[in-house]
Parts: C-alpha cells; structure tokens; sequence
C-alpha cells in the first residue's frame, strides 16, 4: 500500500512539473511561429511595393507624350530618353532685277520667283545619347529647284571628358558651322542670304550634306569644332573624292542678361583637291565664285574661273555682340590657293551688318553653335488683341574680292594674274515675324562689280534688286 502511495504521488508530482513545462514550450513555439509569419507578412509587403513601384517606372519608360510646340509635331517618352520630331521649311523667294548699266556680255537677269529652300526631316533620340537626322531638299538656288538629300547623320552625346562640356560626335552628311553667320540657322538670318564672302567660304570645305565626320565642344560661354570633311553628296564627273577639314573656336568673354560680345576664328580648307579628269592624268582644279547674295538668279558675277591647284586654305576672323534689341557683326576671311604651275594668289573678304528689332526682342547668342539666334517674337500677330508680331530693320554692307594681280584697264591680264572681280553690295531690309514659324523679309540691294576682261574691258556690272522672302519653318 505504501509503495503503490508512493508511487501514485510521485506520478502526480512528475505531471504537475510537466504540465507547465509542455504548456512554456506551446506558448514559445506559438510566439515564435507568429514572429515568423509578422516578418513574412512585411516582407511580403515590401515585395508588393517594389514590384508596384517596378511596374509604374515601367509604366513610366513605355508611356510617350505626343506634343504640337511652335508647329512642329514631337513624341517623347516620359523619361526623355526617346524622341521623334518632324522638321518642316519652306522660304519662297520673288525677286525684281533692274540693270543699271549696258557693258560687254552683260548678264539677262531673271526676275521672277523661286523656292529657295523647301525641306522636310525627321529627327530625334534614342537611348538618350544618340542623336539622328534625316533631312529631303526639294528646293534650290538659281532658280533651279531640285530633290535631293540636305542632311543624314547619327551623334553620340554621352561622352562626358569635363564637368559642364558638352560633346557631340558626329558622322554623315551635314552643314558645319564654317563662321559667325554660318553659325545662324538660315530660317533666322538678318537677310535673304548669307554675306558673299561666307557664303563662298562655307562652300569651300563645307556646306549642306558634306560629308564627314567631327567633334563638337561647347560650355556656357564658348563653342569649338574639329571636321574631317569629303564630297557633298550627290557630286558626278569626280574620280578622286575632296578631303578637307574645318575648325573653329567662339567665346563670349563679355556676357549677361540682355547683352554679349562675340570673338571668333575659324580655319577651313581643302586638303586634297577632287580629281575631275576620266583618264589617268589627273585634273585637280579650283573655282571661287559668288553670287549676288540672292538666289532667283543664277548668275555668278565674281569668278576666278578654274585654277590648277593642290590645296584651299581659308582663315577667318569674327566679331559681334547684342545689346538688348541692338545687334552687330562682322567678319573677315582670307582665301590662299596653292596653285599648280605659278605662284600662289589669294583673296579676300569681308562684311558688316547689324539690326534694330522695333518690337524690343533680342538676338541672344547661342553657345550650342557659336552665334547669334534670331528673333522670337514676344507677341503673336493678333489684330484683335491688338498686338502686330516682331519687327526689325537691317543694313549690311559687304564686299568679296577676286582679283589678284589683276593688271590696268586696257591692259591684257599679267602673267599669273587672276581678274575675278571685286562685288560690293549695300543691302536694307525690313523683316516681319508674326509667330515664331511664319517670317517674311522685303530688302532691297544695290550691287556694283568692279572686273576686268581678259583683255582689260571693264564688265563690271551696276544692279539694283528688290526682294521679298516668305517663310514658314517648324
């Protein structure tokens, strides 16, 4: 009886000291396995939330704004990464021609009408640092239109050597900046056309669809660019394409709000002259000549006619600023040509201009490109809300010499001599810009050639030309 007691009493004992142990041992698994599922729970959470944010940045990448600014149509993704515009001018240019004298051969001007520029292109981004354009032309110069290609090429932007640089480089077919004025879009030039001396300049190593490739640099206040330049595009009766170069460098040393002082330099040049001959013998020639800073005719009334050459160097030197709606430049260039057979003749020119915008807006310079942009005006035309645009005054005086030891009248051209002509221009203008697409320019020039036949007649001519440019351009 007692050993069955004992027994029975240690078995209660044993099961009172169990029990609340197996009852601790439930309670922390219990709490244990709650903790658990607490940190799947937030886990899960943050899952969700990540994933939910992951979907809206996708979201946000794949989605695409479509937007109409100033005429041009442009779809961009919401991260700016890619971009797709379309690009659109049109300049269409009437002109009246009114010789002012009758001398030996002298030019039958043609007064009349002609689409100067008419192009239309894509352009845009992907992956954020590449750039590309694609540009049509089917207008022309001389009364000539004509389809064709004005620009095709790709650019890389990510290249980041300095803080606050910004690069391009670029390869294809496109119109470098060859100076201050080539520097300004021709949608926004003072006048109808270029200054002779930059427009012939331009052309030498450079132009609409050169072929190339090139650097780009430019920070707040200054711009430089490098080009290994070929053959503009669409060239025939070559068999050895031209190879040249171009250079320039700009600053703003003065600069603020409303006002800036432009210096530049820029030298451009050929460096192996195109081979025109279909044989073997080689035929490398050079031809400067102009026209009189308005494309409805075609006559050049300056030229060297061809000179047997190897090389083109040309330099030049530039100088404008703007204050408020007061806006001046100029610029300078030398032509040297290394002449096959006889000595080496060179040319020159230079220009001034300058505008007074009536309407009080400035033409702000442009670090992107080195120069001058044009009039954006701060008021549309709206008769009934009483505002008329922008308006703006301009005088250009400008002069191209292409002569070099050009002898005496009645004399026959000294051996070497080169009777090109010297072309002096005076140009006004009056410009209207009703928005920011639509312009129009009245201008009238007077042009007095001064050049010599090969047997020292005087062929110089005395033109006076009123002009008018209508223009949209998106």
């Amino acid at each position: 009886m007692n050993k069955l007691l004992r027994t029975s009493m240690l078995a209660v004992l044993l099961a009172g000291v169990a029990a609340p142990a197996l009852a601790d041992t439930s309670e922390e698994r219990i709490a244990a396995l709650e903790a658990k599922i607490a940190a799947l729970t937030g886990e899960l959470a943050d899952l969700k939330a990540e994933t939910k944010k992951a979907n809206q940045d996708l979201n946000k990448k794949l989605s695409a704004t479509a937007t109409l600014s100033n005429g041009r149509p442009q779809i961009a993704s919401a991260d700016g990464s890619q971009r797709f515009a379309i690009r659109g001018i049109m300049q269409f240019d009437a002109a009246q021609y009114d010789a002012r004298n009758n001398v030996p051969g002298r030019n039958d001007f043609n007064s009349g009408t002609n689409f100067r520029r008419a192009r239309i292109g894509i352009e845009g981004t992907v992956a954020r640092d590449w750039n590309y354009n694609l540009t049509g032309e089917f207008g022309g110069g001389g009364g000539v239109e004509a389809a064709g290609l004005n620009a095709a090429f790709i650019e890389y932007t990510g290249w980041k050597p300095v803080e606050g640089v910004q690069t391009r480089l670029r390869i294809g077919g496109w119109a470098t900046p060859t100076g201050l004025e080539d520097a300004t879009s021709n949608t926004e030039g003072l006048f109808l056309e270029r200054p002779a001396v930059a427009e012939m300049v331009r052309n030498l190593a450079g132009g609409d669809f050169r072929s190339g490739v090139g650097a780009f640099f430019n920070g707040e206040r200054w711009y430089a660019s490098a080009v290994l330049t070929g053959a503009l595009a669409g060239n025939t009766g070559e068999f050895g394409e031209q190879t040249g170069y171009l250079t320039r460098v700009a600053f703003a040393p003065v600069y603020g709000k409303d006002y800036a002082v432009h210096v530049g330099a820029n030298m451009q040049g050929i460096l192996h002259v195109a081979d025109t001959g279909a044989g073997t013998a080689k035929v490398r020639q050079v031809r400067l000549r102009e026209r009189p800073e308005l494309r409805v005719d075609g006559a050049r009334l300056v030229d060297t006619n061809t000179i047997n050459a190897t090389g083109v160097t040309a330099y030049g030197g530039e100088l404008g600023a703007y204050y408020r709606n007061l806006q001046i430049s100029g610029e300078y260039f030398r032509v040297d040509v290394d002449r096959t057979g006889a000595s080496n003749p060179s040319f020159d020119g230079w220009y001034v201009q300058g505008a007074w915008t009536l309407t009080g807006e400035s033409h702000v310079w442009n670090s992107a490109n080195g120069g001058f942009r044009g009039v954006r005006p701060a008021k549309n035309f709206s008769p009934a809300d009483g505002t008329w645009g922008a308006f703006e005054v301009a005088a250009r005086y400008s002069v191209l010499d292409l002569d070099d030891n050009a002898g005496l009248v009645g004399r026959a051209t000294p051996a070497g001599g080169v009777r090109g002509g010297e072309q002096v221009i005076t140009t006004v203008g009056l410009n209207w810009y009703p928005n920011p697409v639509i312009r129009f320019q009245a201008q009238y020039e007077h042009v007095n050639i001064d050049r010599l036949s090969a047997a020292g007649l005087q062929v110089g001519e005395d033109v006076d030309v009123v002009s008018l440019r209508s223009q949209y351009a998106f």
